[in-house]
């Protein structure tokens, strides 16, 4: 099996539900486990590395391939996450959450690397069927995107939301190999791969609008707006300065992480009032609404709503033009029948790995036709 030791675009992208090989799916043992599911029973392992893909372990010594799943054997040099980090006994400021487990008054947490450290990478051969959810193309819906970029003519795409949609813990983000880009930066630069265009990149920092600058060639303008702990409420208020301002071609709607203490129906009413306001104001704009994934649910005050929203989502979406639905609440529920959530995440509580932010490209890209 040939194995990347690199971040490849193509390979990161490639969706699950396509071919018989995952690459550097991310697991995180914790001290007192031994063996891992992955998103597929496992038929054959390719390479298992530390997640900055600098080490590679020795099959037999290192990890074993037991039933389909990933085993820690005695003496492996593989890291796991030491139990007294994973349930803190102690509050340290930044370090954990309040937990909902029996017997845990602490869940760890960490930004930046501190929980990727301890994750490690899989590729792998499986046998088995995807028989999880397929976002739907929601070409129709971003036609006047689409019918742009097929003919050439200068594009802006916007995404505005959460931390999640910032990229944090994407390790590019972070600053540590394999350096793997954010979701919304790898679903820019698959449409500007597939439509032959240069990628401007511009990252809006909280503060005065800076606006694209046109310059009548080939080029798709990637604009970030959005500000990590922010939720629909703060989005519906500075829906003109961090949106509509920009008059973007496609704008990706990611809030509802923030979001999990309001009922669905409030949630709802925050997002159409962005939604018209991008109609109003920026009538050539096509919307899509990205679901978020789930929070932990070990981590206190976190998990709420949310799991509710995407089928508010398509509700809302069903009726309108020229808005369409990313649907990642469901991808990420059909992981997590298998994985354990700590497996597939940057901080232990609300933020994706590398592994689950290329699920959120591929969820895009599937809806974009890409």
């Amino acid at each position: 099996m040939d194995v990347s030791r690199s971040y490849s675009l193509g390979e990161y992208i490639r969706p699950l539900w396509v071919g018989d090989t995952v690459v550097h799916e991310t697991v995180l043992f914790r001290e007192d486990e031994r063996e891992a599911r992955l998103a597929f029973p496992m038929d054959e392992i390719g390479g298992v590395y530390t997640a900055d893909l600098g080490t590679e372990f020795e099959e037999g010594r290192d990890y074993l391939l037991r039933d389909g799943s990933l085993v820690r054997p005695e003496g492996s040099r593989m890291p796991f996450i030491p139990l007294d980090r994973f349930y803190p006994a102690e509050h340290r400021d930044g370090q954990d959450f309040g937990c909902t487990e029996e017997g845990h008054p602490f869940l760890g947490f960490g930004e930046g690397d501190a929980m990727i450290r301890f994750m490690v990478d899989v590729t792998y051969r499986h046998a088995a069927v995807w028989d999880g959810p397929i976002p739907p193309p929601q070409t129709d819906k971003c036609v006047r995107f689409l019918d742009k970029l097929a003919r050439g003519e200068e594009a802006t795409i916007l995404f505005y939301g959460d931390s999640i949609t910032t990229g944090a813990n994407s390790s590019d983000v972070v600053g540590v190999p394999p350096h793997a880009e954010p979701f919304p930066v790898m679903t820019a630069r698959a449409l500007a791969e597939k439509y032959g265009y240069t990628l401007s990149i511009d990252v809006v920092p909280y503060g005065p609008v800076d606006p694209v600058k046109k310059t009548g060639s080939r080029v798709l303008h990637y604009v970030n707006t959005a500000v990590g702990g922010m939720d629909s409420k703060w989005g519906h208020a500075n829906v003109g300065e961090r949106a509509i301002a920009y008059q973007p071609d496609l704008m990706i709607l990611a809030f509802g992480m923030n979001d999990g203490w309001r009922s669905c129906a409030e949630f709802m009413d925050l997002t159409k009032q962005i939604a018209r306001a991008v109609q109003k104001d920026s009538p050539m704009t096509d919307i899509l609404l990205l679901s978020s994934i789930l929070p932990h649910w070990r981590a206190a005050g976190f998990y709420g709503h949310q799991i509710e929203y995407e089928d508010g989502l398509w509700a809302f979406a069903e009726g309108e033009e020229h808005i369409g639905v990313a649907p990642m609440t469901s991808m990420h529920r059909h992981l997590l029948r298998r994985k354990e959530y700590y497996h597939a995440t940057g901080n232990n509580v609300n933020h994706p790995s590398d592994f689950m932010a290329r699920v959120y490209a591929m969820t895009l890209c599937a809806a974009l036709g890409v």
